[in-house]
């Protein structure tokens, strides 16, 4: 009997929850800004610029991500392969710093290029910086019928979409794509490429 009014009383919570949303586009909440200013970097390695076009293409065809002009570019992430380079699309906001060695703009992207040292084959600093607000500004679609806005922090976190790169002898080689939208066919090899030069 405890068992049926439970799953009663939860029946009732889950629909008078569900009643007090509104859908409203239009709404947008905004977080305190955050503001740090970051230096501004120069690409020094022009070979990146076709792998960038790719990705950027790709991302264009990424629902959530298409409209976001934000990425993150992370060098030494990973411990074993040190020439890998993990790019991630950020959409519309990036919350917090996160080892931030600069940024640069292209094709009306912003790259955060992040990590524990600046490889200067690639990118060399400027003497400019740029305000950055890493307040993680987000729109909401929901909100309460007082104006309390709803975020499924749930939904965001399982938007994705993400590449990986090899640098080697001042050449790039993208091996991999990766997106919560599955309309998009993944590549990955990344393996393969380890592989088949693990004895060179």
């Amino acid at each position: 009997m405890k068992i049926r009014i439970t799953f009663i009383l939860l029946i009732v919570l889950s629909v008078n929850i569900q009643g007090q949303y509104k859908q409203n586009p239009k709404y947008q909440y905004r977080q305190k800004p955050e503001y740090h200013s970051i230096g501004i970097l120069k690409v020094v390695n022009k070979e990146l610029f076709p792998v960038l076009d790719s990705i950027i293409k790709t991302k264009s065809k990424v629902s959530y991500f298409n409209r976001g002009s934000l990425f993150t570019m992370w060098f030494g992430l990973d411990s074993i392969n040190h020439d890998l380079i993990n790019i991630y699309a950020e959409g519309y906001s990036i919350v917090g710093r996160n080892h931030d060695l600069g940024l640069f703009e292209y094709q009306n992207q912003t790259f955060f290029v992040r990590g524990f040292s600046l490889d200067t084959t690639i990118f060399s600093k400027t003497k400019q910086k740029r305000q950055v607000d890493f307040s993680g500004r987000l729109i909401y679609d929901k909100y309460l019928k007082d104006g309390t806005p709803v975020f499924d922090a749930m939904e965001i976190h399982e938007l994705w979409c993400a590449w990986m790169c090899r640098y080697k002898k001042n050449q790039f080689k993208l091996l991999s794509f990766y997106s919560s939208d599955k309309s998009i066919p993944w590549i990955d090899h990344v393996e393969e490429e380890y592989r088949d030069n693990s004895h060179r």
